[in-house]
């Protein structure tokens, strides 16, 4: 009977270790690794940054992250281009708030700029390109013109 007992709890043990690894959230590199079965979508955030005169402001960093605590892994990044542009992309479990760091890192041509967090709100976002499975497909959300305040 004691045999049997062990045998019992050695096996319990180890499924549920499998299924502890199994929940858990792996990553490669930036992106994180969807599992099997999971709903996924693409996010696309863009906009274009300049100054409180309107001019547009080349070299901000924009980071798109999960939620604003940071505790979290970071989607993408990019800088404007010349004319104030910027568009992220990222891929993650559909129907999500997600957030866009404004980040001005050189102050010595066009002045200091205040840090800004936006707010991309998907949660009732219309997702189009969908494969009919676990892809919703991609949604997209214009910030529009976004003026960056000086320090």
């Amino acid at each position: 009977m004691k045999y049997i007992s062990k045998i019992f709890r050695i096996i319990i043990s180890s499924l549920l270790a499998l299924l502890g690894f199994s929940c858990s959230k792996g990553y490669w590199g930036d992106t994180a690794v969807a599992e099997y079965g999971a709903p996924s979508a693409t996010y696309i955030a863009k906009g274009i940054v300049v100054s409180e005169e309107e001019a547009p402001i080349e070299g901000v960093q924009a980071r798109f992250f999960m939620d604003s605590s940071y505790r979290t892994y970071t989607l993408d990044t990019i800088y404007t281009n010349s004319s104030g542009f910027f568009s992220l992309m990222g891929h993650e479990s559909p129907k999500q708030i997600l957030y866009v760091e404004l980040l001005y890192l050189d102050g010595e041509l066009t002045g200091t700029f205040t840090k800004m967090i936006l707010e991309a709100d998907y949660t009732n976002a219309t997702f189009t390109g969908s494969s009919g499975s676990w892809y919703e497909g991609y949604a997209e959300i214009d910030l529009g013109i976004i003026k960056m305040k000086t320090e």
